[in-house]
């Protein structure tokens, strides 16, 4: 479930309820005030009791979560859009909004979602950078998220160019256990190994070859027999391995062979892997 946490505050608020007379006998003061900022998780017990007090059946708390959900889907659109424009003042507009309401919430995922759009500006922008602060703060509320929605998943895969080697494999032997051990929703185990993917891709761009190898070793138990897109970006991978390793030419046959294919599935994409395939042959 997406910030729980959150949404419950909202609708506390709402309802007149203090978090004082909202906790009593059933849990602690100052652990429902983390449940809402999204840092700690409750038992189911301790949840229905509380969704309980609010008036409200489960149902009806879990519809408005979705609803509040949205809010964020949106967000990442907004996001999105403006970095294929490369519209670096947009993205500097919702990154202070961001930061603004995490000053005056002091919600979690907000100052997440600051830092994850200070990530996505400096990739666009080389003059910006991020504080070292920032980047262990997302590290920290990544590793610590007991189970991994949509939402950190999302914050993962938009943030992965600003991170150290050692931070990066960090966080993908992390998202390796959590596939192994199922501690991830199923429909985001796509788009997990899209992330270890394009790891790989970020490892291969700074000269890590046996990294980039061994980073890419650990998707094949989960590369079903229908996922044609990822098993395509794995060939393509493959290939700029191939050439790491000093087989140029074998390599660069078999990377523009991939992006054949590719142009099949989507003309643009197969124009950013040939842009990446002319890039990694330049830094040899």
């Amino acid at each position: 479930m997406d910030h729980l946490g959150s949404t419950f505050r909202i609708l506390r608020k709402e309802r007149g309820y203090t978090l004082k007379t909202m906790s009593q006998d059933i849990i602690s003061y100052s652990y429902l005030s983390k449940f809402e900022k999204d840092e700690s998780d409750i038992s189911m017990y301790n949840f229905i009791q509380l969704i309980e007090r609010l008036n409200m059946t489960t149902d009806e708390f879990l519809f408005y979560n979705n609803i509040h959900t949205r809010k964020y889907q949106d967000l990442f659109y907004k996001i999105s859009t403006a970095y294929g424009k490369n519209d670096y003042l947009e993205l500097q507009r919702y990154m202070q909004e961001e930061k603004f309401l995490y000053e005056e919430t002091g919600i979690i995922y907000r100052r997440c979602n600051s830092i994850m759009i200070a990530a996505i500006i400096q990739d666009i922008h080389k003059d910006f950078s991020i504080s070292q602060s920032d980047v262990d703060f997302l590290v920290d509320y990544i590793m610590k998220c007991s189970f991994w929605t949509t939402y950190e998943v999302s914050l993962l895969g938009n943030t992965l160019t600003f991170f150290t080697e050692d931070s990066l494999l960090i966080l993908m032997n992390e998202v390796h256990k959590r596939l192994n051990e199922y501690k991830v929703s199923h429909k985001n185990t796509r788009d997990l190994i899209r992330i270890i993917q394009n790891a790989c891709i970020v490892l291969l761009r700074k000269q890590k070859i046996k990294e980039a190898h061994d980073l890419l070793l650990s998707t094949e138990p989960y590369l079903k027999f229908d996922y044609y897109f990822e098993k395509t970006r794995k060939l393509f991978i493959d290939a700029l391995l191939l050439i790491g390793e000093g087989k140029r030419t074998e390599g660069t046959k078999k990377a523009e062979q991939t992006i054949e294919v590719m142009k099949v599935m989507d003309m643009n994409l197969a124009q950013d892997y040939q842009k990446e395939l002319r890039n990694f042959l330049k830094r040899l």
